[in-house]
């Protein structure tokens, strides 16, 4: 036994900085699990802020009113650079929804694909989509497609 003391005693140093560094490293890998999970709900957050801003106005401004018609004649009214402008600020939103949850920002949303297809078999929405669709990068139209053909 007196070698162990006698080896504690030469390496207490070593220990104390070994003992300092795990606790440091502990502490860096808790703050940053609790700065991501703030940072994720900080992002869910805002999203639906823009979310709800986005919807207000369309029920707000009468001239948008067609946009959630389910029965909106494109042939006797042709689609409005107003009704497009909205449609486009949706589909770049539902964009910006794609890409966080596509790097973990925020979860996946339940319903989000009913949500998708709802919107998207409406005409007008339909119509932007098949005329704007190239704004958008390959997989963000591979999956809005892909929700579509189900």
């Amino acid at each position: 036994m007196p070698s162990l003391f006698s080896w504690i005693g030469s390496h207490v140093f070593d220990l104390i900085s070994a003992a300092g560094i795990i606790a440091g490293l502990a502490f860096t890998t808790a703050s940053f699990r609790e700065d991501t999970r703030s940072r994720r709900l900080s992002n869910l957050v805002r999203l639906t802020e823009q979310h709800r801003d986005i919807w207000e106005e369309s029920q707000n401004n009468p001239k948008l009113a067609r946009i959630r018609d389910p029965h909106a004649d494109l042939y006797t009214k042709p689609v409005t650079q107003e009704e497009t402008q909205f449609v486009m600020l949706l589909m770049f939103h539902l964009h910006c929804w794609y890409r966080a949850i596509q790097e973990g920002e925020v979860s996946v949303l339940e319903g989000l694909e009913l949500d998708i297809q709802n919107f998207f078999h409406r005409p007008i929405p339909r119509h932007v989509w098949s005329e704007r669709r190239a704004f958008f990068d390959s997989d963000f139209r591979h999956f809005i497609d892909g929700v579509l053909k189900k």
